[in-house]
């Protein structure tokens, strides 16, 4: 063990650099020769030698070109990103995390929406955006303002999305970053307003039209004071009377959307950063409102007076049903003022939900935590503040349970566990001890402790619903990766026989 870590070990090392090469030809020579065959010891201290080995090094040129096939790459990325945006006419900002989520969530839309006239969205791709964890997905629909709008109020997405950016198919070269760039691209993009404005912008109407006026978003959001101040100036040399738009964050006709749609991301973008034609944008104007168009999505999600973990949690298992019942159609009517158990209640999100949606005559609302006041004053609500494994017995003498015909017909679980087969075990040991009734419904959430990929995360579920599937009579389960998960969680809902 003792050679295998002196053999292991790193030896000390240094680098010297010479003037020239000479130089260092004339060092290597005259300590080749006393270079010793072992390191010099501690007591070897006449020896003036600390070389065990010389040798050349030659120095890495670190403005060296890139290879062909990195390349080659950058160049691929930008070509795709150029064929997304001659149908592009929708920009959704996403987490990058709910990029897949986001996809599906777009493609069961368009399925819904089929047969709709100018109701369908076409996801052309996605790209990973200049700031972190932020993605583009660049779509093609046939209403971008409507789609836009849904996209922007629905609490389901308030955590995927953060903004929505209407544009016109085509790209336009610029630079934002830069004094002069931003300038040009500021002179580019009035004129640009100005002739669609000429041409009319309020649906062709013949009438006098009422002025236009543009709300501005800008993608980096950094820039965007800077390009709003170049805009508004330019507006302000006309004259009033001559004006084709004008310029206001809150009474605004139009939103004006500049989105930075690809930027040279490879070796030697810092020098690029300086060119003021080295960047790709996406523009477009489009009818707007205060009201429709600019939403805070933190209001949507914790829109109402229980508090925002409540909220946020209420939500969750209200996306999980409507999923399931997007697929297998509305849960049985025998569901609706029956038995509910809601394991690791609090602060009572699924609670609410179960009493507000199903309408459940009693909640056994289980964990040894507080519940949220607005969730206790229900009068539904049964709260047991122990853990589940404590919690079964007492259940059981329960009349309401351990008679006939009794037994909990839905049981919700969000409980975080070190090891998620245990929501399984525990689902199965309430079924083994009569608490619940027959051919109860569940919703579970499996949170993954381990791993760091979405393959790695449906690999470690799938082997636990497998093991369910052996264990107990299931029926029409599903898995989702819902909006309300996080990247380790996978929500599992079925029937249990």
């Amino acid at each position: 063990q003792d050679d295998a870590e002196r053999k292991n070990k790193r030896k000390p090392y240094c680098f010297v650099t010479f003037d020239d090469l000479s130089s260092a030809q004339r060092a290597v020579a005259s300590s080749s020769s006393s270079v010793p065959s072992s390191p010099p010891s501690n007591d070897d201290t006449n020896n003036n030698s600390v070389y065990t080995q010389i040798q050349y090094s030659k120095p890495i040129d670190s403005t060296r070109r890139r290879s062909n096939q990195s390349r080659v790459e950058e160049a691929g990325k930008q070509s795709q990103i150029e064929a997304y945006t001659t149908e592009t006419n929708l920009i959704v900002q996403v987490q990058s995390t709910h990029v897949d989520r986001m996809v599906d969530y777009l493609h069961r839309w368009n399925d819904k929406e089929k047969g709709e006239q100018n109701n369908f969205c076409k996801v052309l791709g996605s790209a990973s955006a200049i700031s972190r964890n932020v993605s583009l997905l660049y779509l093609s629909c046939g209403n971008p303002i409507d789609l836009g709008r849904i996209l922007g109020v629905d609490p389901l997405l308030a955590r995927a999305i953060n903004k929505s950016y209407i544009v016109q198919p085509g790209l336009l070269r610029g630079n934002l970053s830069t004094e002069q760039g931003c300038s040009d691209f500021a002179k580019m993009l009035f004129g640009k307003v100005s002739s669609q404005t000429n041409n009319g912008l309020n649906d062709g109407n013949d009438e006098e039209e009422e002025p236009v006026v543009c709300r501005m978003q800008v993608f980096p959001p950094k820039y965007q004071s800077r390009l709003l101040q170049l805009v508004y100036d330019l507006v302000q040399e006309i004259d009033e009377e001559s004006r084709q738009f004008t310029i206001s964050p809150k009474r605004f006709t139009h939103m004006l959307s500049v989105m930075e749609a690809y930027q040279y991301k490879g070796k030697g973008w810092e020098e690029r950063q300086h060119d003021d034609n080295s960047k790709l944008y996406m523009v477009g104007i489009s009818p707007a409102s205060m009201d429709l168009d600019v939403v805070d999505t933190n209001n949507i999600i914790t829109g109402d007076s229980s508090g925002d973990d409540v909220s946020r949690a209420y939500y969750k298992l209200k996306e999980a049903i409507g999923m399931y019942e997007a697929i297998h159609g509305a849960l049985p009517q025998d569901l609706h003022g029956s038995l509910a158990l809601d394991c690791g209640s609090a602060p009572g999100g699924w609670t609410k939900y179960l009493i507000e949606h199903f309408g459940c005559k009693q909640v056994y609302s289980i964990d040894p935590g507080e519940l949220s006041p607005s969730v206790m004053k229900l009068k539904e609500t049964m709260h047991m503040q122990m853990k589940i494994q404590y919690a079964l017995p007492k259940l059981l003498e329960d009349e309401a349970v351990a008679s006939d015909g009794g037994g909990v017909k839905l049981w919700v679980s969000d409980m975080c566990l070190h090891n998620m087969a245990e929501q399984v075990e525990l689902l199965l040991l309430a079924k083994e001890e009569g608490v619940l009734a027959p051919n109860a419904f569940f919703v579970l959430t499996l949170k993954c402790v381990v791993g760091h990929s979405k393959l790695a995360y449906d690999a470690q579920v799938k082997k636990v619903v497998d093991k369910f599937f052996m264990d107990a009579n299931l029926d029409c389960v599903e898995t989702f990766h819902l909006f309300s998960n996080r990247s380790g969680e996978r929500t599992v809902i079925g029937y249990i026989k």
